[in-house]
């Protein structure tokens, strides 16, 4: 039986898994299970990683984490100080990324479904993009901005008619999808 192990992991001396020196048996003992243990390095390297081919190929290009991925303020905190945005969801994410202090400005509200109050939050905090799936979620969108009498940046999400031979659960490029134009 062999394990692969990333960068940052090994076995110590009591045949133990240990994530950047932390013994996760003795993680166990402290903290019990389950248990959820984040490289913070690795996070950082990552980051960095795509931060910078994005700096090199796009000058006004932004790497967006996923918050759907890991959404607790620790992480969003992490990724947000290496300089990328924060892509949320949902209200609930939305709400985790401004009570984490990232700057509204590197938030997008992403994902098919809004609810008004969800634009509406979006709205009021000034984050940087509203993600559109549909005309009738632009026309949710024009109504929220009317009826406080503000204005936000909207992207629009284009379907582009590729099929990729895989599980229908994840083929969100083809037109008879649920996501976007």
């Amino acid at each position: 039986f062999a394990m692969y192990l990333h960068k940052g992991m090994e076995i110590n001396e009591k045949g133990h898994l240990t994530i950047s020196g932390c013994d996760t048996v003795e993680l166990k003992k402290q903290y019990g299970t389950p248990l959820y243990v984040i490289d913070e390095n690795m996070v950082r390297q990552n980051a960095k990683s795509f931060k910078t081919a994005m700096d090199k190929y796009f000058e006004n290009g932004r790497v967006m984490f996923a918050s759907k991925a890991l959404n607790n303020k620790a992480v969003l905190k992490i990724v947000a100080s290496e300089g990328l945005g924060i892509d949320t969801v949902s209200g609930g994410e939305l709400y985790t990324a401004l009570s984490a202090g990232i700057d509204p400005k590197r938030i997008e509200l992403h994902g098919n479904s809004k609810t008004e109050e969800e634009i509406i939050m979006a709205v009021e905090n000034k984050i940087y993009c509203i993600i559109a799936d549909g005309f009738d979620e632009l026309d949710l969108i024009e109504n929220v901005c009317k009826k406080l009498n503000k204005k936000i940046d909207v992207s629009i999400r284009i379907r582009p008619n590729i099929d990729v031979h895989a599980h229908h659960a994840v083929q969100t490029a083809k037109m008879d999808c649920k996501f976007g134009f």
